[in-house]
This record gives C-alpha cells, sequence and structure tokens, in this order.
C-alpha cells in the first residue's frame, strides 16, 4: 500500500464518493446485467459528473460513445466500476493504475468467497491497487451510492438524500434493507456495499463518513468484524462525535457458518461482539430494520439528559407503550400533584386520574395532546416524550384539515422550545396522512406501532449516556 498510504482515509477514499468522472468497464445497456445497472442508474438518478461506458464489443450504450478499454478514454477518470469476469480484473485493474484512476468499486465475483484460488485472485488485484494508490470497494457486491453528487449504481428508484450513511456487508440484503428504510421515508447520504472488504474494511469507512460533512449517523449491517481491534477502537473515537448503529447478521452457529460462503467472512463469537460494542459506545440492534428506526430518530431530535419518558396517548396505546418502553430500560416516572391537577384541567370529565402514562381517554379537544406535551416538557423529571398523534383522514374538509394543522404545530413546537425529543406513533404509514406528512417535513420521527418508538426513544436515550460518559472520560458499562 505504498502509494495509497501517502494520503489520509478521507482523501483517499473522496474520489469514490466524489467523483467528478465515473468509467464502467463492462458497461450495458441490459438493466438486468450489473454493467448495465452501474452506466444506466445514474443517469436516472441525475449524476452530476461524466460517466463513460467501457465495453470493446460496443461503439456507443445507450446512445453514449463506447470506449474499447480504460486507456482510450479520453478524459481524467476520478472512479471505475468494474463489472467483467474475475479473471480479467488484474489486468483491468492494472490499466486502471496506469490511466491514473484514483478509486474503484469492484462488482465482479468469484474471489476469496469462492475459496484458496480466489483469494489469491483477491490478493493480486489488491497488490496492484495499492501499489498504484487505488483504494476500492469490494469485490463481490452490489455497488453504492452517494447523494453528495446524486451517484447510483445500484437502485432502481433514486435514494432519498438525507444524512445516514448505511455501510453492508451484504449486497443483496443491504438493497433490500435500504429500499425498505426508503420506503418508510428515511433518506440518505451513502451506501456501500462492501463485499469482500479486500481493500477498504469497515474500519476505513468509519474514518472516512466520521470527517464527512453530509453524515449525521452511521449505520452498519455486518457479518464479521475482520479486524476487529483496530474497528472497535476507531469505533470508539468516532462514537465521541456520530452515533454507531449496527445490527450484526451471523450471531448463531447456523447463521455464523453461512457467513463464510456468502462474504469470505468469520462472523465469531456474538457474545464477545456484543460486549465490545458496549465498550465501544456502539447502539447494537436486536431486529435488522430497528438500525434505521433508531438512526432516523438520531438525525433529527435532541439527545435527551436522561432516561426519563413521559407518555400520552389514549387507553390500549398507553398500555403498550409502557410496556415497550420499560422492556428496554426507559423510565416512565409518575407526574407530581400539581402537574397531575394541570393535566386534568384540560382533559374530559370522564378521564382518569393523569399519572403517567397520560391516557386522555378521547378527550374531543384537539388540542389537548400539544397542550399536555407543553405541561410535561416542562417538568425537570422529564427528559422526552412518545405521544400518540394526530387521527385524520383525507375525506375531512377544509375546517377539520386546518384544525390537524393547528394539532401538529403544537407537535412541532414542543422539541425545539424545550431540547427534549419527541416521538410520535402515527396512524398508518409513513406519510399516508396530512399530519405525517407534515411532521415528516418538520423532522418529527414518527412510526408505526408503540414498539418501534419506544426503540426510537431508547436509541436517543442511548447514545445521550454514551455522549456525557465520553465527555466524562468513562468507559460505557460492561
Amino acid at each position: 500500500m505504498v502509494k495509497v498510504m501517502e494520503k489520509s482515509v478521507f482523501e483517499q477514499l473522496k474520489p469514490i464518493f466524489e467523483p467528478r468522472t465515473v468509467a464502467v468497464i463492462g458497461a450495458s445497456d441490459n438493466p438486468n446485467k450489473f454493467g448495465g445497472r452501474a452506466f444506466l442508474y445514474p443517469s436516472l438518478a441525475g449524476y452530476r459528473g461524466t460517466i463513460y461506458p467501457v465495453n470493446p464489443n460496443r461503439e456507443a450504450i445507450a446512445g453514449v460513445k463506447a470506449y474499447p478499454g480504460i486507456l482510450d478514454v479520453p478524459d481524467d477518470i476520478d472512479m471505475v466500476v468494474i463489472a467483467v469476469p474475475a479473471s480479467l480484473v488484474p489486468q483491468t485493474m492494472e490499466e486502471c493504475v496506469r490511466k491514473g484512476v484514483k478509486g474503484a468499486v469492484i462488482i465482479t465475483a468469484g474471489f476469496a468467497e469462492t475459496g484458496e484460488e480466489g483469494k489469491k485472485l483477491q490478493d493480486e488485484v489488491v497488490r496492484i491497487a495499492h501499489d498504484g494508490g487505488i483504494r476500492f470497494v469490494g469485490p463481490n457486491c452490489m455497488g453504492m451510492a452517494s447523494s453528495s453528487v446524486r451517484l447510483n449504481l445500484c437502485f432502481d428508484t433514486p435514494p432519498l438524500p438525507g444524512s445516514i450513511s448505511f455501510i453492508s456487508q451484504s449486497g443483496t440484503l443491504g438493497v433490500y434493507l435500504f429500499q425498505a428504510a426508503m420506503n418508510k421515508g428515511y433518506g440518505f447520504s451513502k451506501f456501500i456495499s462492501s463485499g469482500n472488504q479486500a481493500s477498504i474494511d469497515m474500519t476505513d469507512y468509519l474514518e472516512y463518513l466520521v470527517e464527512d460533512e453530509d453524515t449525521s449517523v452511521i449505520v452498519l449491517y455486518m457479518e464479521s468484524s475482520v479486524g476487529a481491534k483496530k474497528f472497535f477502537e476507531t469505533a470508539r473515537e468516532v462514537v465521541k462525535r456520530k452515533p454507531i448503529v449496527v445490527y450484526k447478521g451471523g450471531r448463531t452457529t447456523a447463521g455464523s457458518r453461512a457467513t463464510l460462503s456468502h462474504t469470505a467472512s468469520l462472523a465469531g463469537s456474538d457474545e464477545i461482539f456484543d460486549v465490545a460494542c458496549r465498550q465501544a459506545g456502539i447502539i447494537r440492534c436486536a431486529e435488522a430494520l430497528h438500525i434505521f428506526d433508531l438512526a432516523e430518530a438520531l438525525v433529527h431530535q435532541p439527545l435527551p439528559r436522561g432516561k426519563r419518558v413521559a407518555i400520552i396517548g389514549s387507553g390500549g396505546y398507553c398500555v403498550c407503550t409502557t410496556d415497550a418502553c420499560a422492556s428496554l430500560g426507559l423510565e416512565i416516572p409518575e407526574l407530581d400533584e400539581a402537574t397531575k391537577r394541570s393535566v386534568k384541567g384540560i382533559l374530559a370529565p370522564h378521564a382518569p386520574i393523569p399519572t403517567n402514562p397520560i391516557d386522555t381517554a378521547a378527550t374531543p379537544d384537539p388540542m389537548v395532546m400539544p397542550k399536555i406535551l407543553d405541561i410535561v416538557a416542562k417538568l425537570d423529571y422529564i427528559d422526552g416524550m412518545i405521544a400518540i398523534g394526530p387521527l385524520n383522514f383525507r375525506t375531512q374538509g377544509v375546517k377539520e384539515i386546518k384544525s390537524v394543522i393547528e394539532q401538529v404545530e403544537g407537535y412541532i413546537d414542543i422539541p425545539k422550545k424545550y431540547n427534549k425529543p419527541l416521538i410520535i406513533t402515527g396512524a398508518g404509514n409513513r406519510g399516508s396522512t396530512i399530519a405525517m406528512d407534515l411532521l415528516t417535513k418538520a423532522n418529527i420521527p414518527h412510526y408505526v406501532t408503540p414498539e418501534d418508538s419506544a426503540r426510537a426513544m431508547y436509541g436517543l436515550a442511548e447514545y445521550g449516556e454514551i455522549i456525557r460518559r465520553c465527555r466524562e472520560g468513562v468507559s460505557p458499562p460492561h
């Protein structure tokens, strides 16, 4: 790695995530082929740079002049996408070095994940690339996306821009999870299918993303902790500036065995990994999609000072949300007598005495929820609020819509006014009602179930505790 080590990791990887020029080697006009997606999808996403197709068998691809080899491209090339057979990759990489290419994404499979011969081939590609000053994503990956330059190599629908960066050690699962998160309305800065991590590993990505101004939260899907000591040491420093949320595959014996044939990785002990995450300040999730629910809250809401939560809703919602919060270690303190009287004064006569959770008992006043939120947000012993969102239907008239807008404005004001997080449990899917649309635009996280909302508040409380311990120089509890 003589040449690549002359620069910082951020400088090494910047041409990959912010390329001005891209060449797709093995380009095609067939979206069912990796070379086709890598060439066609950037245009659909509005890529801000110039992209060149390289294919010795074509004069033009999708109406764009094609070049027989990378050395024939007239422009300087920041980054190449390689989608040719594995046996041709070493020669292709040598030509990239001669061209002065700065970074690469190798989509091609058939390397270390296939066995010893594949490992030798992969090592040869790494040697050529690093001696020539090139770092690369992959091989055996689905590609990447970067919102800052609107570069999208792997999604038929351009990613929504945002502040979450997601690195996945699995290509197929990573793409699925990414699309599921986009369907929830979450926005992304970066997506990386890391593949075999032959040149760039998780530690390198952390070092890049912590310096990336477009990234606020780092989300990981991992199957192994290759170079674990350095990874966790780096993560411990990164979390002082940005939260890291992880979901790990290969937790069971059977799952661990599956990772070896998938990305040539050994999963290692799940118990050791769990302890290491806690010591480094990494927030771990038990289910795959939960990582994005936590990340969305971490992007948009202030961190609570502690784990004390006020829950406001009606009936069974209060019961389920309280159970979900308590199971995650969040505290639900009882309201003081003066606050109980204040809240009782704005509830319907049939409503029970408000303790915490606060059961509004379907009080008809549409502004009752914002009024209660304003009361409890002032309390020193309440660190964050979880509340049921306004219910409305698209068939409502102008008067009802105005009422919903007024309610939502009351919700939106709370985090800014008191610097405390507010999580909403909405009715229906994200963005399905006027209220949910308005909350989304105001960056108030909202979720479908009480459990989702509780996990989001847990993520905020957990990272708040991590930051406090970092400032005090105290390691997280083992």
